[in-house]
């Protein structure tokens, strides 16, 4: 494995459009209607990551030049249930993380949340949270290994499906960064 990850620019529309597309079939096929899952295309999520690349950091993985997966962070949009907008308990939220199947269990999630964790840190955002699909099992225990607390529910509206999604959070990015060490099952 040739891991390295870099900065997403507009340039890079293109890619991170294809990685989302494929990541979600990947991760949420027998989760989400899969006729709303084959019908999204790279072209609406290039409209789409043109817009959101302006109001986030992205960064992309590659192994070797080969494109992997991605991350997308910031400041936080969807506040787990009960936090404070005075003093709030998480100031950054992952909007997403995906890697594609072919890539999983290689180390990519790990090293996209610690590179953003550590990014986070240097900006001294020390706190951060992610929503995931309760039915993602494969995510929730990522997020598990990793020191993730579970902190919230919703329920959200993916084409037909309605679906449950739960809040995960990190106190402290430091921890974040040092619970990636363990190895993740």
């Amino acid at each position: 494995m040739d891991i390295t990850i870099r900065h997403a620019a507009q340039d890079d529309v293109p890619i991170i459009a294809d990685l989302h597309v494929r990541g979600w079939q990947g991760a949420y096929g027998g989760i989400i209607d899969q006729d709303y899952l084959d019908s999204l295309t790279t072209q609406m999520r290039e409209e789409q990551w043109a817009e959101w690349l302006l109001d986030n950091t992205t960064l992309i993985a590659y192994d070797g030049d080969t494109p992997a997966g991605f991350i997308a962070f910031g400041k936080v949009q969807t506040a787990p249930p009960g936090q404070s907008s005075v003093r709030p308990l998480y100031v950054s939220e992952i909007y997403g993380i995906y890697v594609l199947p072919e890539f999983y269990r290689h180390g990519i999630g790990r090293a996209l949340m610690r590179e953003a964790a550590a990014l986070l840190k240097a900006e001294k955002k020390t706190s951060l949270c992610l929503w995931v699909l309760d039915k993602n099992e494969r995510g929730k225990k990522f997020y598990e290994a990793m020191g993730g607390q579970r902190i919230g529910k919703h329920t959200i509206e993916i084409g037909p499906t309605k679906a449950k999604e739960i809040c995960y959070g990190w106190r402290d990015t430091s921890a974040l960064i040092s619970s990636i060490e363990k190895e993740i099952p």
